[in-house]
């Protein structure tokens, strides 16, 4: 018995797929080559004690400064329950800090300590030093690469289903 993909060169007649759906599924794609990017860099977490959800927030107020957890979770991708507790294990290891907003009472801003501070420039080594690696092992030019995934991202950002602007359409999926 002849299958489709065999037929027509890959699922859904997408020529040069190989294997079932999730081959051929973009967001599959991309979620893989993130794994797989990522394998160095998450090696060298391990003498940091981070995880990447850690990683990802301590980073985020490097860059942005003080921020509250929503804005947290926007830059970071991480869903609200997971970024509240790791702003606790950061708080409680003394990486972060948090206080009361000052016009809504009900608001908590968290902030890097200056250890935390010491800590992300060690993140941003390690990152650095995990994606020189990495990219010696592909063949695209990275500045190439890195300028489709941007250009990728803000056309997605645009035509985001009922969100202008949103940031949280569509990350899940198989």
């Amino acid at each position: 018995m002849v299958s489709a993909s065999d037929e027509h060169g890959g699922p859904d007649g997408v020529p040069g797929a190989s294997g079932g759906f999730l081959e051929s599924y973009l967001p599959f794609l991309l979620h893989r080559s993130y794994q797989l990017l990522s394998e160095t860099f998450h090696a060298g977490l391990a003498d940091v004690g981070l995880d990447i959800t850690e990683c990802r927030i301590i980073n985020s107020l490097a860059d942005f400064g003080p921020l509250t957890l929503q804005r947290i979770q926007t830059h970071t991708y991480i869903v609200q329950p997971t970024a509240s507790r790791a702003c606790a294990r950061l708080e409680r290891r003394g990486l972060i800090t948090r206080r009361v907003g000052r016009d809504d009472k009900r608001q908590r801003i968290f902030e890097l300590s200056a250890e935390g501070w010491d800590l992300s420039r060690r993140l941003m080594d390690v990152s650095r030093a995990a994606l020189a690696e990495t990219v010696t092992r592909i063949s695209l030019d990275p500045r190439r690469l890195e300028a489709m995934l941007r250009q990728l991202i803000a056309d997605l950002e645009r035509g985001a289903p009922g969100a202008a602007g949103s940031r949280h359409g569509g990350l899940e999926g198989p």
